[in-house]
């Protein structure tokens, strides 16, 4: 039993060890694992502070670890270790405290070392990044001082070795640390130096010899050890100071603070020696580059901008630049020269804004005789060739020079929106130009036509729309002048567009470029002619009626009442407008202008029909000579006589009121009335004889006639005043009816031998005709040849075309460049032939309905021509 118990007991106490040593294990892991994450903080608490200290690390080792006395070992002050040390203490198990607490001094001093090296690394940082700043700027200054002035440089310098020495370095690394800031400071400065007088740098970079190792000898001798004074014998070779003097044009004195140093040199490295040498080869290779474009340029083109513009916008070349390129002998003489040349353009910059007449008489004046020196003839051709380029931009573009010139005043075109603004601004170009004496005085800018031509020859734009833009700007332009000039700006401007056209499309052939420039030119002609009737026929037909109507009224009531219904118009309209009168009574009378324009011959008609019906009323009235003394129960000559009196009479009273409301000359006014009236009077009543007489025999009856002998005359039979109707080979008839109302129609052809061009001209030329009122009429030329009267006006004839009558004069169109154009020679001889032939039996005054064209058919062939 004892035994037994005894080992009982045994067992118990070797349970009991086991237990107490894996509690000991347990405890030292828990207590391993809590230090952990202890020293996890810890590193935390590191990094926060590290990253929140200042920039020069001040005060990192006392905030994180407090300060302990050396001598003691006891902590004076705490930090936030103890703060954090201190509450994780309170965090964990008691058991583990006392193992943990052991260890707090341990972990002090190896988070005190680590604070310690990263102060003093911030420490460091902070003082090289300040000196790296301190010693840009001083690079900087040096940079942007004088290189020749030692005393700055060596100030600048001074500033950064004094710095270094404040450094907290190695001797061995404040050594190099000197070193490195004297060549950096001796490379700035020769790069100044390069930048200043490249050739010059050239030569001091070649005058010595530096140390191998780039530190210079001081530097060499205080790695060594110690400093060294070497001298060198007054009769010996030249010190490398004396050389780098003799580089900059100096004799150095050793005690004169103006020479530069030996070290501006000897502290290059080698590695910068040959950089800077190249720099400044490559840097005089550029100057003298430079300087040659520079003399260059100048003596090329300073005289004539200086000339137009009164300066010269580029650097003028200085003489030291003409002897750079010449030489030292020829040098100052070309820029002796090239200044002579420069005051002349200078005092002559004037020029430009001088009459054409000026600039002639100047010329005139200044031009040499035989004796004169080669100066003054060298200063002559300077102001001619001036002259010439003045000439020559006045020529291209006038208007645009008078822009230029007077741009205060001048309008901006791109601006120019209502036909008010646009007629200003060609008044004003005009004006301008002719205040300057030009020799062609055109109505807008080249950029300006060169649109308007590029829209009107832009197939792209319908027909219609681009005819109704181009004549409401050619309306606007009231100057007939001004107009044809426009359009022919305009021509020149489709033209060559036409041109580009044609050679970027190959289907486009020579024969139809030239028709399309021949249909341009006529198109264009005829616009500047009639301008509002261009617009009115280019306009939508519903438009047309009301148009016509309106014109018919203005030129009645133009006529009815002496010219003064626009006065009376722009009278009214100036009570509800807050335009002028003047701006209202231009704006009637160009609508005038326009109807009597878009009305053609009937506006003669419209403006007698009111003139008439004043006439008549007054007559009516009793107002009149005529109406008052009445003539007409007087018979034969007597009566013929006294109606033609009271006539004059009534148109001397009406001429000089007319006069006197226009401001023309009553008495010439009144004699002219005087004379139409008493013709007139004749002239209608021998036209109402020979009508009666007409009508007489017609109807086979007796009309009465004035018994005056002068107008008896025997009546012909009604049989030999009317003539039947022949046959027409070709065109429509009416069988039965006369002609001459029925109307009749033409049918033309093409000829085999024409191509596409030669009928696309026969084709328009067609379409004038359907769309012209033409009757049959006798060809009569009033004025002489067509062809000089066209070249007369200003227009060129083509090869291979004719000038053609748009409506022929066999079919009652005029004899007035207005109804003339070129048409293809071949085409204008066929047409002409064929009309001639249908017409040449039909009666004078036969109505044309419409021209046809087409290809003949084999049955129109004549019989001899087909062949079998």
């Amino acid at each position: 039993m004892g035994e037994a118990m005894q080992q009982f007991g045994d067992r118990w106490q070797a349970a009991a060890e086991r237990y107490e040593q894996r509690k000991a294990q347990q405890q030292a892991f828990d207590t391993e694992i809590a230090a952990r994450r202890l020293n996890g903080e810890l590193a935390k608490a590191e990094a926060d502070a590290v990253a929140n200290a200042p920039a020069d690390g001040a005060g990192l080792h006392e905030a994180m670890y407090g300060q302990v006395d050396p001598y003691t070992g006891q902590v004076v002050k705490t930090g936030l270790f103890d703060t954090l040390f201190g509450n994780f203490l309170k965090q964990v198990p008691p058991e583990l405290r006392a193992s943990i607490a052991s260890r707090k001094e341990a972990l002090r001093e190896a988070g005190s070392h680590r604070m310690a090296l990263q102060q003093n690394q911030r420490r460091k940082q902070y003082e090289q990044d300040q000196a790296a700043e301190v010693h840009s700027a001083e690079l900087n200054n040096i940079a942007r001082s004088d290189p020749n002035d030692t005393a700055a440089f060596d100030a600048s310098r001074q500033r950064g070795l004094d710095l270094i020495a404040k450094m907290d370095l190695d001797p061995q690394i404040r050594l190099q640390a000197e070193a490195a800031w004297r060549a950096s400071t001796a490379k700035q400065r020769m790069q100044a130096l390069i930048a200043q007088d490249p050739r010059r740098a050239a030569e001091m970079l070649s005058a010595g010899k530096v140390a191998s190792d780039g530190m210079g000898e001081t530097v060499r001798s205080q790695l060594a050890g110690g400093a060294r004074n070497e001298t060198t014998e007054a009769n010996s070779q030249k010190t490398p100071d004396e050389m780098v003097a003799q580089a900059f044009g100096e004799r150095p004195s050793r005690n004169d603070p103006a020479t530069i140093p030996l070290d501006a040199v000897t502290y290059l490295k080698p590695g910068d020696i040959g950089a800077l040498k190249a720099q400044a080869n490559n840097a005089t290779a550029a100057q003298m580059v430079r300087a040659n474009a520079r003399v260059m340029l100048a003596e090329q083109n300073a005289p004539a901008v200086i000339a137009i513009t009164g300066r010269y916008p580029e650097e003028e070349p200085t003489e030291q630049d003409f002897v750079k390129v010449y030489g030292a002998d020829l040098g100052p003489e070309r820029f002796e020269q090239f200044r002579i040349k420069a005051g002349v353009a200078k005092a002559y910059s004037d020029m430009h804004a001088a009459p054409n007449q000026a600039i002639h008489a100047e010329l005139r004046d200044s031009e040499p005789g035989p004796s004169g020196s080669p100066e003054q003839r060298k200063r002559y051709e300077i102001k001619a060739g001036a002259a010439q380029l003045i000439m020559a931009a006045r020529e291209a573009d006038p208007v645009a020079y008078v822009s230029q010139l007077f741009r205060g005043d001048a309008p901006d075109w791109s601006k120019v929106k209502t036909p008010e603004e646009f007629q200003a601004a060609v008044n004003w170009a005009r004006a301008a130009q002719q205040h300057l004496g030009f020799s062609t005085v055109l109505a807008v800018p080249q950029e300006f036509s060169d649109s308007l031509g590029a829209t009107y020859v832009d197939d792209s734009v319908p027909l219609q729309q681009r005819n109704i833009e181009l004549s409401d700007i050619l309306k606007a332009v009231r100057d007939p002048e001004a107009r044809v000039a426009l359009a022919g700006q305009v021509f020149q401007s489709a033209l060559a567009r036409l041109r580009q056209n044609a050679a970027d499309d190959p289907k486009i052939t020579p024969a139809e470029l030239e028709a399309q420039a021949k249909n341009l030119q006529s198109d264009l002609i005829n616009m500047a002619a009639h301008p509002a009737r261009a617009r009115f026929d280019a306009g939508p037909w519903w438009q047309k009626p009301f148009a016509a109507t309106n014109d018919v009224v203005r030129l009645m009531a133009n006529g009815a009442t002496f010219e003064q219904a626009d006065k009376f118009a722009a009278g009214m309209n100036w009570l509800f407008s807050d335009k002028s009168y003047d701006e209202l009574l231009a704006a009637e009378q160009a609508e005038t202008e326009n109807a009597e324009d878009r009305a053609g011959s009937a506006a003669i008609g419209a403006n007698l029909l009111g003139a008439f019906v004043t006439g008549h009323g007054l007559q009516s009235a009793g107002l009149t000579f005529t109406g008052r003394f009445g003539a007409e129960a007087l018979k034969g000559v007597p009566g013929l006589f006294a109606r033609s009196a009271t006539a004059a009479a009534d148109g001397a009273m009406l001429s000089g009121v007319d006069a006197a409301l226009n401001g023309r000359d009553i008495v010439r006014e009144m004699g002219s009335g005087a004379i139409l009236g008493a013709g007139g009077n004749a002239l209608a009543e021998g036209i109402s004889a020979v009508g009666s007489r007409v009508v007489a025999r017609l109807t086979g009856g007796q009309t009465e006639v004035p018994s005056n002998a002068a107008l008896e005359a025997p009546a012909p039979s009604a049989s030999e005043s009317i003539t039947a109707p022949p046959e027409v080979e070709a065109g429509g008839t009416i069988a039965g009816v006369d002609e001459s109302t029925a109307g009749h129609d033409l049918h033309l052809y093409y000829m085999p031998e024409w191509d596409a061009a030669q009928r696309a001209a026969a084709d328009l030329k067609v379409k004038i005709l359907t769309e012209a009122d033409t009757v049959v009429s006798r060809a009569v030329r009033l004025f002489g040849s067509a062809r000089r009267r066209f070249i007369a006006a200003g227009n060129e004839v083509l090869a291979g075309s004719h000038v053609d009558h748009r409506v022929d004069l066999q079919l009652g169109g005029s004899d007035t460049i207005d109804n003339m154009a070129l048409l293809d020679a071949s085409v204008n001889t066929s047409l002409g032939s064929q009309i001639n032939n249908l017409i040449k039996n039909l009666p004078k005054g036969t109505k044309i309905n419409k021209v046809t064209i087409g290809d003949r058919d084999v049955r129109d062939i004549p019989k001899k021509l087909r062949g079998r």
